[in-house]
């Protein structure tokens, strides 16, 4: 029975986790001791209840404790990784194999292990830039420098590398390595989910969204990469134009007092819904014309997928991993990777509705090429199982 440590940094309802969550319970069924390290429990891990009992959860931090001493355990972990790792019970002799699902700060962890070791790259990696305006925050600029570094540096001890997108591996290599390849299997593997689940879930009864307009649906979340404010600014702009249309925004924290002070002050609360977090998003999807993606940087996004099994054609910005989902723009509208390209693209499908049928025809070759079972099977080889 191969052992296998899986990490990932929460189970939130977002494409990610829920992909971990069936490969989870996937690979029990394949006579495999699987557990699942998670920093430390919380209420946004609504998806635990979804893991099979036979995964053993465990957690790094499972009980509260202080902002000052997980601060201290996060200096450890990377700069003295054996020992945080010997002191949190993670030893080698537990397992066969790690695989630490996404990029992150704790991939420190696990790089210094001497058992095969997967990295999985569901971002797009990139380069912060800081301002700095006191002393205190030039230290923590320098320590937080000196903590990408080690972390960074750790990534290259992972046997292998698999990145979800062209995207997410160029960026990869650009970023950490100048474009240069270091000794390492680096993988391409596109996401692929049970699309079939996602089709049976869409047929959950809602209220009926009025189809005498144009409805469009963003499903996103609270991160400065989706942007937001560029569909928010796009809406008062063509409400000002006289078009007729609507848009809902799903996803954690869309419904703050601060979205919707934002769509008052500009004027658009009527024609713009906030649902905020919805365990069940896809009978909006089903109801909506268009689905949208108005992000700076995507390494995947399994929504649009989502979306596309749906019948329910696609406007994506040109942000990384939606380039491939869309095919360069065969299977979807790919717009500019700025707000004038969200602009362009709602106004192209309002000014002409039968870009609706043109781009919804081929939706099920599109889909077919991300099969899950293919998916699976590739995942099972690189596990050896």
């Amino acid at each position: 029975m191969k052992r296998i440590l899986f990490f990932n940094d929460g189970l939130s309802l977002g494409g990610t986790e829920v992909l971990l969550v069936d490969l989870l319970n996937h690979l029990v069924t394949q006579g495999c001791d699987v557990s699942l390290l998670l920093p430390e429990p919380s209420d946004k891990d609504v998806l635990l209840n979804k893991v099979s009992p036979k995964v053993a959860v465990k957690y790094l931090y499972p009980d509260n404790i202080s902002y000052l001493k997980k601060k201290i355990w996060e200096n450890i972990m990377i700069f003295s990784p054996r020992i945080y790792a010997k002191q949190k019970g993670i030893l080698e002799k537990d397992y066969d194999q790690i695989v630490c699902f996404k990029e992150t700060f704790f991939a420190r962890i696990f790089s210094v292990m001497d058992i095969p070791k997967i990295l999985w790259i569901h971002n797009i990696i990139y380069k912060r830039k800081y301002e700095i305006r006191s002393i205190r925050e030039r230290f923590a600029v320098w320590l937080n420098k000196k903590q990408l570094k080690k972390v960074q540096q750790s990534y290259d001890r992972f046997d292998t590398v698999i990145c979800v997108s062209d995207a997410a591996r160029n960026a990869y290599l650009s970023v950490l390595h100048e474009g240069g390849a270091p000794q390492q299997d680096i993988r391409v593997l596109y996401n692929a989910l049970d699309l079939t689940k996602v089709i049976e879930l869409a047929k959950e009864p809602i209220a009926d969204i009025p189809q005498d307009r144009t409805n469009f649906i963003l499903v996103t979340r609270t991160s400065p990469e989706k942007r937001t404010d560029r569909l928010i600014n796009t809406v008062a702009l063509l409400k000002n134009e006289g078009y007729d249309f609507h848009v809902y925004i799903l996803g954690e924290g869309m419904d703050s007092e601060g979205m919707k002070y934002d769509l008052e002050q500009k004027g658009i609360s009527e024609i713009v819904t906030l649902k905020g977090r919805i365990d069940n998003p896809f009978p909006y999807i089903l109801q909506c014309k268009w689905s949208l993606c108005v992000s700076e940087r995507e390494s995947f996004s399994l929504t649009l997928l989502e979306s596309m099994a749906l019948k329910t054609p696609v406007i994506t910005t040109d942000c990384g991993g939606p380039r491939d989902i869309v095919d360069g723009g065969k299977y979807g509208l790919l717009v500019d990777n700025s707000a004038e390209g969200v602009y362009n693209g709602m106004k192209m499908v309002l000014d002409d509705p039968s870009l609706s049928v043109v781009y919804s025809e081929q939706l099920d070759k599109a889909v077919a090429r991300f099969n899950y079972k293919g998916w699976l099977n590739s995942v099972d080889a690189l596990l050896g199982i």
